[in-house]
């Protein structure tokens, strides 16, 4: 359901190779999607850099000078720097620091573990390796936690190095806990992040939107409702809701949004082509058209009064959707019969488009009540006539839960791949470190894990930057060692300027000044915990060297070309499941037998959706000739919303040679989503022929009229309405993939 982030670790921007005006474009849809500042984001790197100098000084000088605590002194500050800095939290000033406290209990163990750990180098390693996944595959349950995933890693690999110290354990998670206390204090509290429109307000926006919408029965185009309508559609696209706002969670309440969000973007672009498709300053709708429209403006603005008030609802309570169905199902019907009826005379698609967009939008403004009532807490939205679209409304939470840790459990995820290569090299480094007996392990590490990124390309560029700008800041760092010597009170004087120098200038200018600005503070911050000479400066240096050849390593040997390949795999058996939900859906519909699995369509959605957003950020020397692959996604989703609605319809395909007919028209659907499938896996172009359009002609062969009078009239409409439905979807499903054909 949710439109999860499964993109390359948000370290920063990266500096793309193939030319700077795409570069530049690369570079701003990185910050927007993983909530780093762009053009205006100036006030928000500074604050972020203030709140994490303040946290960490004022715990290093609690800790050093006050209560004469080492351990407890370099754990509180690294928390504060790993989860303040290293961590990409999102959200507002109280979702981060909510964020950081709900990171304590998961700190406090692997920092636990990390200390017990270190007895050995065999363990250390083999720790590393299952925690380092195990971090970095959390990312698949929210963006949340996604965000804060590295500097959980750093959480571990700082206790799992030598000395063995398990004598300190207290003093390590008693600093811990102060570091991420005050963290979370300086989050809330001194220049935090703006707040942002809840999710729940985007859904109510976009439900009074479309309910204004509604309310226009004719006449001259609504050029302000459908610019309002446009404005809220596009406030709920994935790419546009802040990362820690968005429905990603595999919560009840999450899963709910989602689909909320699905029902109403569709409702807003039904009714958009309905008012757009008519014409005429003097146009006005038939009656029952008026009607059905009224309901859905009462559906809708009920949904957003609902949503702002927030209110649980229980069983009875609030909104219902009955009034709206009850008007549905007679309007079906009957437009069903007339729509056949002028078939006959005129055959074209179009008018069968038209002449449903009205009942689509009211089936789409009844789930979005629906899933608003589950939104709020009614669980009972699943006994409804179209409760087969919630079915996930009674599964329980550990079930939903371990569905999304399971969902991306395979090489074809890109997000599995990342958690493997992260793994790998944080393992491959800590041996390194372990057999060699490296002075400080712990920056080899630093460096694998800050340095790796999804492809060969990327981490080979982001090393160059890294071994440029930390020789120049060991440079200096060591001209400060010499100068200083062991002058505790002038390192601890200038602490706070150089952290807020390297904070402020790595995320505006890039990798370079990062490494180089974080080599100063490392060598101003250790000079005050043991005795440092000039030599520190070297010692990071090689350090940095020896992870980046570890990060590049992994590189080659994990999925080096990173979604290169894999959106391309992935689009492939997005093409497939479509496939089978396109026979499994019609099946339900035509025999009444079987059933939909919703579950792998939604699988391979959700896959298809995180190896596009990794690719689209990762660069690329000659990303041309690429097809355009959200046009697939449409698909997918179009796929998903029969399966969903179709089975629950009343009514049965009738007589025999209209169901075959039906049968037949899907079976060449699926057959050509398949044939796509295997050109995408097959790394080929797209044939010349292109799908054929549904033969209505044939279908009108074989549908008798439905009379106007008798006894049989009600279920032969209700028939007739179940036919049409099933028509219109296989004619957006082959609408869909003749754009696919056309764009690549």
């Amino acid at each position: 359901m949710s439109e999860q982030q499964g993109t390359s670790p948000p370290y920063g921007p990266r500096r793309s190779a193939d030319g700077p005006v795409r570069a530049l474009l690369r570079r701003l849809r990185y910050l927007r999607v993983h909530g780093v500042p762009g053009l205006r984001g100036h006030r928000s790197v500074v604050g972020n850099a203030v709140r994490v100098t303040a946290a960490s000084c004022l715990a290093f000088y609690l800790c050093r000078y006050v209560l004469d605590l080492t351990a407890m002194s370099v754990y509180a500050t690294f928390t504060v720097v790993s989860l303040g800095a290293l961590a990409r939290i999102p959200g507002s000033g109280r979702q981060r620091a909510a964020t950081t406290v709900m990171a304590i209990p998961a700190g406090l163990v692997l920092i636990t573990l990390g200390t017990l750990l270190a007895v050995q180098t065999w363990a250390a390693v083999l720790g590393m390796l299952v925690i380092g996944f195990m971090v970095a595959y959390a990312g698949t349950t929210g963006p949340r936690i996604a965000g804060a995933a590295p500097g959980m890693q750093l959480l571990y690999i700082l206790p799992c190095f030598p000395p063995y110290a398990p004598q300190d354990l207290v003093q390590r998670l008693t600093g811990f806990l102060l570091g991420a206390l005050l963290l979370a204090l300086a989050q809330r509290f001194l220049m935090p992040e703006p707040k942002t429109p809840s999710f729940g307000r985007l859904l109510a926006d976009a439900a009074e939107a479309a309910a204004d919408l509604a309310d226009h029965h004719g006449g001259p185009t609504p050029v302000q409702a459908l610019a309002r309508a446009h404005r809220a559609g596009e406030a709920l696209r994935p790419t546009a809701v802040p990362p820690a706002d968005l429905p990603a969670s595999p919560t009840l309440t999450h899963k709910a949004m989602a689909h909320a969000a699905e029902a109403v973007r569709t409702l807003l672009a039904r009714l958009d082509t309905l008012h757009t498709l008519a014409t005429g300053p003097h146009h006005t709708y038939h009656p029952e058209t008026v009607a059905l429209l009224q309901g859905i403006s009462a559906a809708a603005r009920d949904t957003a009064d609902a949503l702002r008030q927030g209110k649980r609802l229980l069983p009875g309570e609030g909104p219902s959707a009955a009034p709206l169905q009850e008007e549905l199902t007679p309007v079906r019907a009957h437009r069903a019969v007339a729509t056949l009826d002028r078939l006959g005379a005129d055959d074209r698609l179009v008018y069968l488009r038209r002449r449903s967009q009205v009942v689509q939008a009211a089936d789409s403004a009844v789930v979005l009540l629906l899933a608003t009532r589950l939104l709020l807490g009614d669980r009972t939205v699943d006994r409804n006539p179209v409760g087969h679209s919630f079915a996930y409304a009674r599964v329980h939470a550990p079930r939903l839960w371990w569905q999304r840790l399971t969902l991306h459990l395979t090489p074809r995820s890109v997000i599995f791949q990342n958690a493997c290569r992260f793994a790998l090299g944080l393992a491959a480094a800590r041996a390194i470190a372990g057999v060699l007996d490296l002075q400080h392990g712990f920056w080899v590490l630093l460096a694998t894990l800050t340095l790796t990124r999804t492809t060969t390309l990327e981490t080979w560029s982001a090393v160059r930057q890294a071994l440029l700008g930390t020789l120049v800041g060991a440079v200096l760092a060591a001209g400060l060692l010499v100068v200083v010597q062991d002058r505790d009170t002038v390192y601890a004087v200038i602490l706070p300027v150089v952290m807020l120098t390297a904070f402020i200038a790595g995320p505006l200018r890039g990798l370079a000044w990062a490494q180089g600005g974080f080599t100063l503070v490392v060598a101003t911050l250790f000079a005050q915990v043991t005795p440092s000479t000039w030599q520190l400066a070297p010692v990071r240096l090689v350090d940095v060297l020896v992870g980046s050849v570890i990060g590049l390593a992994c590189g080659l040997v994990a999925w080096p070309r990173g979604a290169g390949s894999e959106v391309r795999k992935s689009m492939a058996g997005l093409c497939s499941a479509i496939a089978d939900a396109i026979g499994q859906t019609t099946a339900q519909v035509v025999e009444r037998a079987g059933s939909t699995d919703i579950f792998a369509l939604n699988r391979a959605l959700i896959l298809a959706r995180e190896s596009l957003a990794q690719y689209q950020c990762e660069a690329r020397e000659n990303a041309a000739g690429q097809p355009d692959w959200p046009t697939v996604l449409v698909a997918g989703a179009d796929a998903r919303r029969g399966g969903r609605l179709l089975p629950g319809r009343p009514g049965r395909i009738a007589p025999h040679e209209v169901g075959a007919w039906l049968r037949r028209a899907a079976d060449c659907t699926a057959a050509d989503y398949r044939a796509l499938a295997d050109r995408l896996r097959a790394d080929r172009g797209m044939p010349h022929e292109r799908p054929q359009p549904l033969d209505i002609r044939a279908l009108l062969a074989l549908a008798p009229p439905v009379p106007h009078h008798g006894p049989d009239r009600e279920r032969r409409a209700v028939s007739a309405a179940l036919l049409l439905d099933s028509v219109i979807w296989l004619d957006a499903l082959t609408d869909d993939l003749s754009r696919i054909h056309q764009e690549m």
